[in-house]
């Protein structure tokens, strides 16, 4: 009978081999617990992994979804609190105009417009993460310029209001000035309006907000009842009316009245326009996580691993690797020395 020779460098070496598989194992066992997954997809699932790329793909444009809708909340949030602003003020303006004598009222307003007017500027010059929310699709520049000595939009009002007749101007002659379509008016008409105060664009933001659904998520400096309010600041303001006759008085500071009052329901159709794009919003949410739930275990059924399986066996490969390496130990002790 024949023997083979087994040498000590043999026998060290057969643990040790045997060790490096095991360490493999178990830092691929720990991977896979850690992220519930196989730590090799591809190898685990074969032609498969093509499905399981698709649901995961599918996932993400989900989530980009919910994304935009966040940046599109934020926006439409911001723009809330900005025309809520706007109409409180609107509405205090004619709060005061009202409750106060025809006689006294152009004295009364005059301070009170010029600040609002102002501030109207302002707000309208809100920015969310970066962008103007009043600018329409133009949201890269600040929509409003300030009405001033040197602007181009008091120059024209004061332009205008000489022709017609500046502080000589009789009741019949304010009111043709202030009529819909008359002199003012058509300075606060879309085109005088862009070209004198607002670089703002007419075509609001359209945001897509689930795989099926665009809504308007933005507003216009623009709008009607911005234009309105703005007209209303800058007669109860901008023409001096204490210095007319009480009886034209009287006719500017209806028409102010007038116009504070159309603004007002423009800003709550507004505000309701962008409420109902918000809720929507949050109804496309609720629909886009139950979605990503559904495909979440669809792609836990294909590359889900078995924790317990993985950790039984990572246990186990662990013991393997504490007796491995006991009898490299022992064989490291072996020597001839010992038996002569």
């Amino acid at each position: 009978m024949r023997m083979n020779a087994t040498s000590t460098l043999s026998l060290w070496n057969a643990p040790r081999t045997g060790a490096q598989r095991m360490q493999t194992e178990i830092a691929q066992g720990t991977k896979e617990l850690a992220t519930g997954r196989y730590a090799d997809v591809g190898l685990e699932l074969g032609s498969r992994t093509g499905l399981a790329l698709g649901l995961r793909q599918q996932k993400s444009e989900l989530q980009a979804l919910q994304d935009g809708n966040a940046g599109a909340t934020l926006r439409l949030s911001t723009t809330q609190a900005a025309l809520q602003q706007i109409q409180a003020a609107a509405d205090s303006t004619l709060k005061t105009l009202i409750g106060v004598p025809v006689a006294d009222r152009a004295a009364v307003v005059k301070d009170m417009a010029a600040s609002q007017l102002a501030a109207l500027t302002a707000v309208l010059n809100t920015a969310a993460d970066g962008q103007s929310v009043f600018g329409g699709t133009n949201t890269g520049a600040s929509p409003m310029t300030a009405y001033g000595a040197g602007s181009a939009a008091k120059s024209a009002v004061d332009a205008a209001f000489t022709l017609a007749g500046g502080t000589s101007m009789s009741a019949a002659g304010m009111e043709a000035f202030l009529a819909e379509g008359g002199p003012l008016d058509t300075l606060f008409g879309n085109g005088a309006w862009k070209a004198n105060w607002s670089k703002a664009s007419d075509t609001t933001l359209d945001s897509r907000i689930s795989l099926s659904e665009t809504v308007e998520t933005s507003a216009t400096a623009n709008a009607p009842a911005i234009r309105r309010l703005a007209m209303a600041y800058v007669v109860a303001s901008g023409l001096d009316l204490s210095r007319l006759p009480a009886d034209v008085q009287a006719v500017a500071t209806d028409r102010v009245a007038g116009l504070l009052g159309e603004a007002s329901k423009g800003l709550v159709s507004i505000q309701a326009n962008l409420g109902r794009a918000q809720a929507r919003i949050s109804d496309a949410n609720t629909r886009l996580d139950a979605q990503k739930a559904l495909l979440d275990k669809q792609v836990q059924a294909m590359e889900g691993i078995d924790t317990a399986e993985t950790k039984t066996r990572i246990d186990q490969l662990t013991t393997q690797m504490q007796i491995s390496y006991s009898l490299t130990a022992q064989l490291r002790q072996l020597s001839l020395v010992s038996y002569l």
